[in-house]
């Protein structure tokens, strides 16, 4: 599952990347179920739809749709954060496994998945596509070994904007300032910015590591998407979880208006139920 080897690298650097830890067919279906949903959207606004497996045509396909109609491929992207196959991964026994084995006695969730598709040409704000230096720990406010498992969900190399992390970066504490757009931003000095190291991954590898940890997107530099998910565990049997009530700051609620006006009629219900 994970060698002692990797659970000092995990202690001593705040990660560790885990090769070929995932089943590939897993994560591919994951992805396909993605692309199948902007597919949807695709077809009816009059885009040709290509082979999902051809990456670069389904890229153009994607800046058509981000152009051609930006609210229906905003909620295209809200609607991919739900696919069960993503939150079954979240929950899979080899993670809860992995969680108990690098000392989250009692593994819980944080917060919802997030899936990402990142590219500057799907995006209207950089943050959207490449966010600075951050901890995750600012936002999440769990517990003190809470941790990140972040999941490829292709082959992400350095011209693809991997992951830049810095190493032991875990042991300075909450060192964020600010938060912005929702991330624990962090301000590196020229040095730490040139310890920073790219986290190149492959499709069925992972990243786990600490919330704590410094970290930042890479500059996507090709013409293909960067599609990837990550999920945030806390530690319930955390003495310090515990004695502050068990915080949560995520608020989810809906919106109190309809979205479609005058929809559904009774004609519309009554196709389901007859």
């Amino acid at each position: 599952m994970i060698s002692n080897s990797d659970k000092e690298k995990y202690k001593q650097d705040g990660f560790v990347i885990l090769k070929s830890f995932l089943p590939k067919r897993i994560v591919q279906k994951i992805l396909i179920e993605a692309k199948t949903i902007f597919a949807n959207q695709m077809t009816i606004h009059g885009i040709e739809v290509p082979d999902l497996g051809d990456s670069e045509k389904f890229t153009h396909a994607m800046f058509e749709l981000f152009n051609k109609d930006f609210d229906a491929f905003v909620n295209t992207g809200k609607t991919v954060q739900h696919l069960i196959s993503l939150h079954a991964l979240g929950v899979d026994q080899k993670l809860v496994v992995l969680l108990k084995a690098i000392g989250i006695s009692f593994p819980n969730i944080c917060t919802r998945p997030v899936m990402y598709f990142n590219h500057h040409c799907l995006a209207k704000k950089k943050i959207y596509h490449t966010v600075f230096s951050h901890q995750d720990w600012r936002s999440m406010q769990g517990s003190l070994d809470s941790v990140v498992i972040w999941v490829p969900l292709v082959d992400i190399n350095k011209d693809l904007g991997a992951l830049q992390i810095l190493p032991e970066s875990h042991k300075n504490g909450l060192t964020s300032t600010s938060v912005e757009e929702g991330f624990g931003k962090v301000e590196l000095s020229i040095k730490q910015k040139k310890q920073l190291i790219s986290a190149e991954v492959e499709q069925g590898d992972i990243v786990i590591f600490s919330s704590f940890l410094v970290h930042q997107s890479g500059d996507n530099i090709t013409n293909n998407i960067r599609w990837s998910c990550h999920f945030r565990y806390n530690n319930i049997e955390d003495p310090t979880f515990i004695n502050r009530k068990y915080p949560n700051p995520y608020i989810y609620k809906p919106l109190e208006e309809l979205i479609t006006k005058d929809f559904p009629n009774i004609e519309q219900l009554k196709s389901i139920f007859n």
